[in-house]
C-alpha cells in the first residue's frame, strides 16, 4: 500500500504522517495564474514561501511532494506570450525547490515538461476521467508517468480496472474517498469551473468563486441519498481487492480538511478498517468544530474569509449573500460545523456490499431497475428529518434567486439601508472573530452604518 495524500499545509499533518505508509503528499498555492483543481476559497491560504518550508519538511521525512498544475482549463492563456512566461516562471520556481512530481489536466502540459523539465515525474489529473485501456495507454504514450484514474465512476468496474492494469505498465492511482456522484454528467463543466475559481488572471480578478455545481450536487444527494451510496469511494476496508489486481497506489482528498479529520482518513486506510460515521472519510465539508485544533487549521474557515471571497458588491446583489453565508454554516460548508452530525453513514452497515461489483459492471445497469444501492441506502444512511427539510427549503429558495437572475441583479436604493445593516453585521462578525472576547466593541465603529451609492 502507498498513500498519496491531500496537504493542508499544517505541520501538525506533516509530523502526524510518520509511521504511515505515505510516499507523497500533494498541493499548491492558493491562487496563481495557471489554477488548479479546487477554487482559491475552498483551500488554506498558502503562498511560495509556505511551499518551500513544506517541500524541505517532507524531504526530511523522506516522503515526496507533488505539485497540482491541474487546471483542465486556462482560457488559452498557456497559449500566449504571458502565459508562457507564468508557466515557465512556475516549473523553474518548481525546478528550484526540488519538488517531486507534477499533476497536469492538459497534453500541452504533460508534452511541454517532459521536453523542457525532464527531471520531475509527471501524474495525469483524475479530471481527466481516465476509465478505458485506450486512454490510459495514450497517457502513458505520451510520457505519463503515473495516471489518477476516472474519480466519478470507476472504482467499481472491476474488470475494466484490471484490463487498464494489465494494458499499461505506468503507475496508476486511484481515489479512496472521493464523494462525486456516479457517472457524473456535469464532471466535466465542474472541471473547468473549479479551474477557473484559483486562477488570478486579467480580466478575472473579482469574479464571484460560486461553485453551483457542487450545490446543485449536495442539493440532489440530500433529496435522493441512494446517491450518497452510488459515490465513487472505496471503503477502507475493500483495498485487497484492488491490491490483488495490482494497484496499491492509493489517493486521500481534500486540501481543506483539518488536520485530525486527514489523520483520521489516513490511519483507517492504513489500517484498513473504519468503525463509525463514514461519511468522516469522504464527505469534504461537515467538519466538526473539534477538527480545528490546530493554528493553521483554525485559519481555515473565518467570517474574514467569506468576506474577502463572496461579499462582492459590484458582482452580486449583497442582500441574497446572506442566504449563502446561512446554507453554510448549517451544512458546515464555509464555517465548522457546530454539535452533532444531522448526516450519517453506518460504516458496518455496508459490509458486503462490494460483492455483487466484483462479478457484475453498472455501465449497462439501470439504477432504478436494480435497486441494489437503494436497498443499501435505505438500511445506511440517516438523516436527521428536520436537518433535512430545512436545508432542503434553503437550497430551494437559493437557487430559485439565482435562476432567475435576482442573486446577480444591482442593489436597488431601496436596498441600500439593509446592505448597511449587513455590512454592520459582518464587521461586527469579523472584529469578533479576530479579538478576544473581552475586547470586543459592542458596535463597529460608526462609519459603517452609511453604505453610499457611490459604494455600490
Amino acid at each position: 500500500m502507498r498513500l498519496s495524500v491531500a496537504c493542508n499545509f499544517d505541520d501538525a499533518l506533516i509530523d502526524g504522517l510518520k509511521g504511515y505508509p505515505v510516499y507523497e503528499v500533494y498541493g499548491k498555492v492558493s491562487k496563481d495564474y495557471l489554477g488548479g483543481g479546487r477554487p482559491s476559497f475552498y483551500l488554506p491560504q498558502v503562498d511560495k514561501k509556505k511551499v518551500e518550508q513544506t517541500v524541505r519538511k517532507v524531504h526530511s521525512m523522506g516522503i515526496q511532494f507533488n505539485y497540482l498544475l491541474n487546471a483542465m482549463c486556462m482560457g488559452n492563456a498557456e497559449y500566449t506570450r504571458e502565459g508562457q512566461r507564468e508557466l515557465r516562471s512556475a516549473l523553474d520556481w518548481l525546478s528550484e525547490i526540488q519538488v517531486d512530481s507534477i499533476t497536469v489536466g492538459q497534453i500541452y502540459l504533460l508534452q511541454m515538461i517532459k521536453r523542457c523539465y525532464p527531471q520531475f515525474k509527471v501524474r495525469i489529473s483524475a479530471h481527466r476521467f481516465t476509465d478505458s485501456v485506450r486512454k490510459a495507454r495514450f497517457w502513458e504514450d505520451h510520457g505519463a508517468d503515473c495516471i489518477v484514474l476516472n474519480e466519478t465512476a470507476f472504482a467499481r468496474e472491476f474488470s475494466a480496472l484490471k484490463a487498464i492494469r494489465e494494458g499499461v505498465r505506468c503507475d496508476l492511482s486511484l481515489i479512496v474517498n472521493n464523494s462525486c456522484r456516479q457517472d457524473c454528467a456535469i464532471a466535466g463543466t465542474h472541471a473547468a469551473s473549479l479551474s477557473h475559481g484559483s486562477q488570478h488572471q486579467k480580466g478575472r480578478k473579482g469574479t464571484l468563486p460560486l461553485d453551483y455545481h457542487m450545490l446543485f450536487c449536495l442539493d440532489y444527494r440530500l433529496r435522493e441519498p441512494v446517491n450518497y451510496i452510488r459515490a465513487n469511494w472505496i471503503r477502507p476496508e475493500d483495498l485487497h481487492h484492488y491490491e490483488a489486481m495490482g494497484l496499491d497506489n492509493f489517493k486521500i482528498v481534500e486540501r481543506n480538511t483539518p488536520t485530525k479529520v486527514l489523520l483520521t482518513r489516513v490511519k483507517a486506510y492504513s489500517e484498513r478498517r473504519y468503525d463509525g460515521n463514514f461519511f468522516d472519510l469522504v464527505l469534504p465539508f461537515n467538519y466538526p468544530k473539534e477538527a480545528y485544533n490546530t493554528e493553521a487549521s483554525k485559519e481555515a474557515y473565518s467570517v474574514t474569509r467569506a468576506i474577502k471571497y463572496f461579499f462582492r458588491p459590484s458582482q452580486v446583489n449583497v442582500t441574497k449573500v446572506p442566504k449563502l453565508q446561512e446554507l453554510g454554516k448549517t451544512m458546515g460548508l464555509l464555517y465548522p460545523r457546530k454539535g452533532e452530525t444531522a448526516l450519517y453513514l453506518d460504516n458496518r452497515k455496508l459490509d458486503g456490499f462490494i460483492d455483487r461489483f466484483l462479478k457484475h459492471t453498472c455501465v449497462d445497469v439501470d439504477c432504478e431497475k436494480c435497486q441494489y444501492c437503494h436497498r443499501f441506502a435505505d438500511k445506511a444512511v440517516s438523516i436527521d428529518p428536520t436537518y433535512r427539510e430545512r436545508v432542503l427549503a434553503m437550497y430551494r429558495d437559493l437557487f430559485k434567486d439565482m435562476q432567475d437572475g435576482s442573486f446577480f441583479e444591482s442593489v436597488k436604493a431601496r436596498d441600500f439601508v439593509e446592505v448597511a445593516r449587513l455590512t454592520k453585521r459582518l464587521v461586527k462578525d469579523a472584529v469578533t472573530e479576530i479579538l478576544p472576547d473581552s475586547i470586543v466593541p459592542k458596535d463597529p465603529p460608526p462609519s459603517f452604518g452609511t453604505c453610499p451609492a457611490a459604494d455600490l
